[in-house]
């Protein structure tokens, strides 16, 4: 069943109209955005103010206001009525008395998308379309390839390489034709509006008609404050089509009369993507893309953000304001609201709140305003990334006193810990023991062990014999590794060499001390861990020990070529059918391997002693 239709669609620079058989994303005259213009007047003799004052929320509430003309047409995944949480741990921690973060992970696929995504899939299948595609960061592909399955419509998706693997098996999973490229997300754009015209499919991705989906978030902000709007709206900017839409939902609410006033809006981008913010610095409506954009915060990974006249228009319009932060700030700030308030954010989430604290420390804010973070996307969206400000768990055999030493120690407070500027250079010589136990109090407030401060004294006069300068986050991953360590080494290295050549296999030499009896071996093999492996292997097997690898992950925390590395390793004991995790940590990867190894063996050769 066909209702009239109450809108048209413009392009917000040229203002050409067209008609949505024709094109519903870009003006095919000038490459603006468009818009939806709605004759207001006949939606609010229409509009049933009962029916939204009373209704449960939910986005299907809203039907008068989306762009949809067949009702029959509909897919919905129950989208909407996420949670507004009110902050009161954090807010007491900021000074603020008014905090609420509006959670859209609790949306179908874990983000905001799906607002958008219903309304797009209803199009499509309204215009008679046989399938759909999009380009995407993750979060788009995952919703829309959900929403084409429940609606039977072919799905393809073009995603940068390096999309978080969480978004990529979701896609999959909901059946889509998935193809990463080797470029950046403009290039996937391009790519997939090529696709859509070669083959008549319907062109999912921030356009128009996706921001009229995506502004029932501030429907429902309004609704959840009892009616009002906030003081100040906070939210993370890509393309700009969800932080435009949501100012739309307000000023819509405003001319309905559901609202009296609206939100400052808040615009926030990561430091190396961040178009809109130089706009707003200039204090200009243009934009420069950025060819190259780079950010942990993968979902607002954008150079070239389609609607960003129109969020730049919003935030002028509110006397808001666009501000950018660091990819540390945004980690740290996922993590402390994770730790304050028990929500789990992507990163991309987590700019909003990386940018209140900014906020609050230029002044910029009173303590009594009432203010809203948008939280775009659940943390398990993009779990890797978060583990760059954390440390990694210790493994313990099942035993009270290893429950007892993990308490005795505090590791737990090293993942608590706050460390500032991560990059800050700490240790340039090497330290004294006094001087590494006063920072390691100063950072982590615990009191280091001897026998922990001997090892992490060790691993720094290796890193810097590397010539690698020891900064905050590398002292974090020291004490990690030392407090961590507790097995009795039986098996020691002493020294060992690789020798790598382009078109030959690796040549290792190695040296280990055995129940204080030295032993040298070499081995060739694919790579350079694989030959010191093999090697390391050779001189167990002489003692009649098989142990080997069977995993094998290597994690970088910092993005320079000197920074550490943190090795772990599933090392398994071929004869006692048993298995281990290990871990090593230094500059050099060769170093951290074997290490890990080493210690894997170590914690084998204790277990089976234990064992027997």
């Amino acid at each position: 069943m066909k209702n009239e239709k109450l809108y048209k669609l413009r392009c917000v620079d040229c203002k050409k109209e067209w008609k949505e058989e024709k094109t519903s994303s870009n003006c095919m005259d000038c490459g603006g955005a468009l818009d939806v213009l709605y004759d207001y007047d006949k939606i609010i003799e229409k509009l049933n103010r009962h029916l939204i004052k009373t209704a449960p929320i939910t986005s299907l509430k809203y039907l008068n206001f989306y762009p949809i003309e067949d009702m029959s047409k509909i897919i919905s995944l129950r989208e909407g009525n996420t949670p507004l949480y009110k902050c009161e741990n954090l807010a007491k921690l900021l000074g603020l008395k008014h905090l609420y973060i509006k959670y859209e992970g609790a949306n179908p696929t874990g983000a905001f998308k799906d607002r958008g995504t219903m309304v797009e899939i209803t199009k499509a299948l309204e215009m008679g379309k046989k399938a759909v595609c999009c380009a995407s960061t993750g979060n788009m592909a995952a919703s829309v390839s959900a929403y084409a399955s429940k609606a039977k419509l072919p799905c393809y998706v073009i995603v940068p390489e390096g999309t978080p693997v969480g978004k990529l098996a979701q896609t999959l999973s909901y059946g889509a034709r998935l193809i990463q490229i080797r470029g950046t997300y403009a290039d996937a754009v391009r790519l997939t509006i090529n696709l859509s015209q070669k083959h008549n499919f319907y062109l999912c991705g921030d356009y128009a008609f996706r921001a009229e989906g995506q502004k029932s978030q501030a429907y429902e902000i309004t609704e959840q404050l009892d009616w009002r709007a906030p003081d100040k709206l906070i939210v993370p900017v890509g393309c700009g089509t969800n932080s435009s839409a949501i100012w739309k939902g307000f000023t819509e609410y405003k001319r309905f009369g559901f609202i009296d006033s609206l939100p400052q809006m808040i615009g926030v981008q990561a430091k190396g993507a961040n178009p809109i913010v130089q706009a707003f610095e200039k204090q200009t409506m243009e934009y420069q893309i950025q060819d190259k954009p780079t950010t942990v915060a993968s979902a607002i990974c954008v150079g070239d953000p389609l609607d960003g006249k129109k969020i730049l228009k919003a935030i002028y319009d509110s006397n808001g304001m666009a501000l950018d932060v660091e990819d540390e700030e945004t980690l740290n700030a996922q993590k402390l609201l994770a730790k304050t308030e028990s929500i789990f954010v992507e990163p991309s989430a987590a700019t909003g709140l990386a940018a209140l604290q900014k906020i609050v420390k230029m002044k910029k804010i009173n303590s009594d305003e009432r203010v809203v973070i948008v939280m775009t996307g659940a943390g398990l969206k993009d779990p890797l990334s978060i583990l760059k400000v954390l440390p990694n768990s210790p493994v313990i055999d099942p035993i009270d006193s290893e429950v007892d030493r993990f308490l005795d120690k505090k590791f737990y407070q090293i993942s608590s810990a706050n460390i500032g500027d991560s990059k800050e250079i700490l240790f340039d010589k090497i330290p004294t023991e006094e001087d590494i136990k006063k920072h390691v109090k100063k950072e982590f407030d615990i009191e280091i062990s001897n026998y922990d401060l001997k090892n992490a004294r060790e691993q720094m006069i290796l890193f810097l014999k590397k010539g690698k300068k020891i900064i905050r986050s590398d002292l974090q991953m020291i004490v990690e590794n030392s407090i961590r360590k507790g097995a009795k080494k039986i098996i020691k290295i002493i020294d060992f060499s690789v020798n790598a050549e382009k078109n030959k296999q690796p040549i290792a030499n190695i040296e280990i001390d055995y129940k204080n009896k030295r032993y040298k071996e070499y081995s060739v093999g694919v790579g350079p861990v694989d030959a010191l492996v093999q090697a390391f292997q050779k001189i167990l097997l002489k003692n009649n020990i098989n142990y080997i690898l069977m995993d094998y992950t290597v994690t970088i925390k910092t993005k320079n070529a000197d920074a550490a590395v943190d090795v772990k390793m599933t090392v398994a004991d071929k004869k006692n059918n048993n298995s281990v995790i290990a871990m090593g940590t230094s500059p050099d990867i060769l170093v951290a391997s074997i290490e890990a190894f080493e210690e894997g063996c170590n914690l084998l050769y204790n277990k089976n002693m234990k064992i027997k």
